[in-house]
């Protein structure tokens, strides 16, 4: 064997050697529970394959994490991990997904199933830190604009971006969904209740006020589709004929 040969052999060993060293880090560096960040300050916990970020210190704290094993990766390689989502539970359901630091809530396990998210990892934490979060209902959206308020495994439809608002809400809040859980998930009128007995349906971007139970009843609505707001979130929204 020439000179020339063992030198082009030991050049692709070489290769070999370190493309095998490239890969084995990489793995490392995405590996189930390491937590990694790019060249940005986002942090983000790898869970089922995919990269979940972690909005906040709260977050954080609320997961029990270690500031110190957070790993710094490219941002070409942090690129090619699909996102998840962090969702959590206390002792009991339900559960909540973590969206901008805001634990969003999902009625149950079924729900989450329902909208296509329960290829995501739930973590058990503590009743009392979860407590310390700021909560919401969850709002998604599939491919068109419609945006769906969830409450009691139901999406409530929101009919437009005022009373979104009005609620307090922003669109950039809106976690979109595939068309195909978006359809199948069971719909229900908006339902709002304030700090009195009355319940309003939202109609025409107006509550209107349903007028008594027994045409709560007859109309065929679900006392536990109600959804409860603040007394400012109702009146944000103008009040328009009663139903009767």
């Amino acid at each position: 064997m020439n000179k020339t040969v063992q030198k082009l052999l030991s050049q692709i060993f070489l290769t070999v050697i370190l493309l095998f060293l490239f890969v084995l880090n990489t793995a490392a560096q995405f590996e189930e529970g390491a937590l990694v960040k790019g060249n940005k300050e986002a942090v983000f916990l790898i869970s089922k394959g995919k990269a979940c970020w972690i909005p906040n210190e709260n977050v954080f704290n609320l997961l029990g994490l270690n500031w110190n094993k957070v790993k710094k990766v490219s941002d070409k390689d942090l690129a090619k991990i699909p996102k998840g989502w962090i969702i959590v539970k206390g002792r009991n359901e339900p559960l909540y997904i973590i969206e901008s630091g805001t634990a969003c809530k999902v009625t149950n396990a079924s729900t989450l199933k329902a909208l296509g998210l329960d290829n995501n990892s739930i973590w058990s934490v503590p009743d009392e830190k979860l407590a310390k979060l700021p909560q919401r209902p969850l709002l998604v959206k599939g491919s068109e604009a419609s945006v769906y308020l969830i409450h009691n495994s139901k999406a409530c439809w929101i009919p437009d971006e005022s009373v979104l608002k009005a609620l307090g809400y922003d669109i950039k809040m809106v976690i979109q969904i595939p068309d195909k859980e978006m359809i199948q998930i069971p719909k229900s009128q908006l339902l709002l209740r304030g700090s009195s007995d009355k319940i309003y349906r939202i109609e025409n971007s107006k509550r209107r006020w349903i007028t008594g139970a027994v045409l709560f009843t007859r109309l065929g609505y679900d006392w536990n589709s109600v959804l409860n707001v603040s007394d400012i979130q109702l009146k944000n929204i103008p009040e328009g004929e009663h139903v009767k």
